[in-house]
């Protein structure tokens, strides 16, 4: 038995383990009903479970897939395992013997318990393959630039446990070389012998996209060949945001710029902005009126400040601040405050050191056309001066906008004088918006609330 084949099968008794476990905490917890009639119902809970997982792909090759697929496979299943226990349980009239509070306790612990698990297996496999165990050799078909960043990227992540062995590649100038350390052995039409003779059970095609009837054939000779044929699609020379693959009717689609925001993470985000939003606009509205007193009695004009800025999907918004400076400057002749700017006033200049001026954005956020966390807005001429300057400028606004952001909590705010600053902007703004979760949200509010209002870049 293969050291994988242990691992499946250990993964199987295990889990099977968990279920009858999560039973007997649930019943330890809140003792009711017949034991035995809890014990039957939690070994025909594994049993199910067992055919369940098969169907969600739980226990499939999932070796190159995030974790959060297998988490959402083992759930599937779990899930699935509970509807069919409560069908069999109302067709047979077997249903008012369970207590409704231990079979709830019973289902929320057997899917912590097959997750953490999972995620356990997860960590041991990681460790292990780091020290050369557990490896999977593979094979690749093409030794060009697409192949070295592969093996490039194989070599940087040794959890994911591949060793390829050999490169195939037509141009015969590069047979008898090497391909970022790997051997390449000979031209592509013998891939699949070699793949076969040796037993390889990973191939990938590294080929680039003009290559397509060489892949054809390459496909049709891997018809009858045990091995798991993988493409990796010569994209990598675009720059790409959020990534995926998806189909349509059965027709294979590569997202290669799209919107990471799914439904359910803009609801999410969205009550997240109203309830704390809310919350901290009653908390900051004794303080915003002694602002706006000060304001009228310090310089003449109005106490709030509205500017055109793009929102969500480069859609102009207006957003709230307390007024700073003698000048309410709107349009294209816009300039950015500078240190020590004879247009912001006294009070003004406090204000902005605090970031004061910015708390009527809680206005903005409610009305939902901003958010508590999110890339920072800039006044429409300034955003459209650097769109054209750094290629991929208005991937900002494939989310809500936002009062604090990743970039500002890590020191990027303030006065943008140089390309450079606005590029470090950028990248911090890609890195949230690639990696948005509500967790990441509350760790930037807290930075912002724990390092203070206060920074040397505003003025």
């Amino acid at each position: 038995m293969t050291y994988s084949s242990r691992v499946s099968t250990l993964t199987r008794i295990a889990e099977l383990l968990a279920i009858v476990a999560a039973m007997l905490l649930a019943h330890l917890i809140h003792p009711a009903g017949d034991p035995a009639a809890l014990a039957v119902s939690a070994l025909l809970g594994a049993i199910v479970y067992s055919f369940a997982a098969e169907l969600t792909g739980a226990y499939g090759e999932l070796r190159l897939r995030p974790f959060i697929i297998e988490a959402r496979r083992v759930l599937g299943a779990w899930i699935l395992t509970f509807i069919c226990l409560t069908l069999i349980s109302w067709a047979i009239k077997y249903t008012a013997i369970f207590s409704r509070v231990q079979i709830g306790l019973w289902v929320v612990a057997g899917a912590a318990m097959l997750v953490g698990f999972r995620w356990g297996i997860r960590a041991f496999l990681r460790a292990h393959r780091r020290q050369g165990r557990n490896q999977r050799q593979a094979v690749l078909i093409g030794a060009g630039d697409l192949a070295r960043q592969w093996i490039t990227t194989v070599n940087a992540y040794p959890e994911l446990g591949l060793s390829p062995v050999a490169a195939f590649d037509d141009d015969p100038s590069r047979i008898g070389g090497t391909c970022e350390g790997v051997p390449i052995v000979g031209p592509c039409d013998e891939a699949v012998h070699f793949s076969n003779e040796r037993r390889v059970p990973m191939v990938f095609i590294t080929l680039p996209l003009r290559a397509e009837k060489r892949m054809h054939h390459i496909l049709e000779q891997f018809l009858n060949s045990p091995a798991n044929l993988y493409i990796i699609p010569d994209i990598f020379t675009f720059q790409l945001m959020n990534l995926n693959a998806f189909q349509v009717g059965g027709t294979p689609v590569i997202a290669l710029s799209a919107s990471p925001m799914s439904i359910r993470k803009e609801i999410l985000k969205r009550a997240e902005d109203l309830v704390l939003g809310t919350l901290a606009l009653i908390i900051a509205g004794p303080l915003m009126m002694l602002i706006a007193l000060v304001i009228k009695i310090t310089s003449p004009g109005p106490v709030f400040f509205r500017q055109w800025r793009y929102g969500l999907d480069g859609k102009e918004i207006l957003i709230w601040k307390f007024r700073t400076m003698n000048v309410t400057e709107n349009d294209h002749n816009y300039r950015q405050a500078i240190r020590n700017d004879c247009r912001v006033t006294p009070f003004g200049a406090l204000l902005r050191r605090t970031s004061l001026d910015e708390v009527p954005q809680l206005f903005n956020v409610l009305a939902g056309n901003m958010s508590l966390v999110g890339p920072r807005p800039h006044p429409v001429a300034q955003d459209e001066s650097f769109r054209m300057l750094l290629p991929g400028y208005m991937w900002r606004f494939k989310i809500k906008p936002g009062i604090t952001g990743w970039a500002q909590v890590n020191g990027w705010r303030g006065e943008t004088d140089t390309i450079e600053k606005m590029e470090q902007r950028m990248r911090h703004d890609f890195h949230y918006i690639e990696n948005w979760t509500l967790t990441f949200d509350m760790w930037i509010l807290w930075m912002t609330i724990r390092r203070g209002f206060v920074n040397p870049n505003a003025y």
